[in-house]
């Protein structure tokens, strides 16, 4: 008996193809997206960060230094014209061709000695301090890069004798003193981290929900009251657009409850007009896309098993590789481009430019667009998938 139920058991296995590619292939997908991030993070020194460097200052100390900057590992440099403008720095910054920019201020050189705290010599920063590793790497690497021209003057001896003078001794534990300028937002106070991780949970959750909730469709094919809807004078734009409204309001409900939580709990910076505002807009946008995916989804399975299985599958593939589970700037390129393609990843892009940009509405208008887009697409697939009910 153990051996035909083995046999029946197999058959019925086989035959449900979305309990075979649960059972096989999402662990190999989900381990495939997750080595691919953090094997690249154990070869951190082999994924350069991308910096640039104004070096205005063209002593012998000047030279040297950048000299050593570009011996330094884990660094891809960019080495800027010594006549170009400040401004010119913050630009590479603000538009996403380098992480950071290293400035070396004119008479650098001159201020390499240590006889007082105020002579230690300063380098600039320009950073987007929304990503602090690429900042902290490159903090690192000038601070190392600078130590060799600041040591001589910590080891050579007393001219009258008697080695070291107290005054020659290092004021601070780092040789340089590092001036760290955000360009694009951000300032003391500000808790990125939980705007984020607001979002990113917020959005994850939320396509959970609304994929579970939209089963009332199945439910009502399944026991006959789509059929006595559909004699009526309901037609299926309409019942679809009814749905779509509840999802969009409880989305929005949802979302909304989870950043109230993070302004009382944790301290999240929510209750003003600019924040408020931009909320408002990625909140019902966000939700209006979700609740669209969860509709298609719906639509498009036939029995709840299989639309909590591709449901499961697709919302946890998307948050991955969107940026709910860990920032995407983690990844490596390849992946970061492959989620741009998940409007987890444009939800997220529009959290982060209000709650750490202080950006308006205007500056939201690219992923208003490409959510408002996804909306209006899924909802037009899930209306022409519905429409074999019509002929059933």
């Amino acid at each position: 008996m153990i051996p035909s139920l083995l046999r029946v058991y197999a058959t019925l296995l086989r035959r449900d193809r979305m309990a075979l590619v649960l059972t096989f292939l999402v662990p190999l997908a989900f381990f495939s997206v997750f080595a691919a991030v953090f094997g690249s993070m154990d070869q951190g020194a082999r994924q350069p960060v991308r910096a640039a460097i104004h070096c205005a200052d063209t002593s012998e100390h000047g030279v040297q230094l950048l000299e050593n900057l570009r011996a330094v590992e884990g660094i891809e440099l960019l080495e800027l014209d010594a006549e170009a403008k400040p401004f010119e720095a913050r630009e590479r910054v603000r538009y996403g061709q380098v992480s950071v920019v290293i400035v070396v201020p004119e008479g650098f050189g001159g201020d390499l000695r240590f006889q007082d705290s105020d002579s230690v010599p300063q380098i600039d920063l320009f950073a987007d301090t929304a990503n602090p590793l690429a900042l902290e790497v490159v903090r690192g690497a000038v601070q190392a890069a600078a130590y060799p021209l600041l040591a001589p003057h910590t080891e050579d001896g007393d001219p009258d004798g008697g080695g070291v003078p107290a005054a020659q001794e290092p004021a601070k534990d780092e040789p340089l003193h590092i001036a760290v300028v955000d360009v694009l937002g951000g300032g003391s106070g500000k808790k990125p981290s939980i705007a984020y991780f607001a979002a990113g949970i917020g959005v994850m959750f939320l396509l959970f929900v609304l994929s579970g909730t939209s089963a009332v469709l199945i439910d009502e094919r399944e026991s006959g009251v789509l059929l006595r809807m559909m004699t009526s004078r309901l037609t299926i734009p309409r019942l679809l657009a009814g749905r779509w409204l509840y999802l969009l309001l409880l989305g929005c409900l949802q979302v909304t409850l989870m950043f109230v939580w993070g302004a009382f709990a944790f301290g999240l910076d929510l209750f003003t007009p600019r924040h408020l505002a931009g909320f408002a807009v990625m909140t019902v946008t966000t939700a209006a896309a979700a609740a669209a995916f969860a509709l298609l989804l719906a639509v498009a399975c036939k029995t709840r098993e299989q639309l909590n299985g591709t449901a499961v599958v697709l919302v946890l593939m998307m948050s991955a590789l969107g940026g709910s589970m860990f920032p995407r700037f983690l990844m490596p390129e390849a992946l970061q481009e492959l989620g741009r393609y998940t409007f987890n990843a444009w939800a997220l892009d529009g959290y982060r430019k209000v709650f750490w940009y202080e950006a308006g509405i205007p500056e939201l208008v690219p992923e208003l667009l490409v959510l408002g887009g996804t909306t209006l697409a899924l909802f037009v697939c899930a209306s022409v998938l519905a429409r074999r009910w019509r002929h059933a």
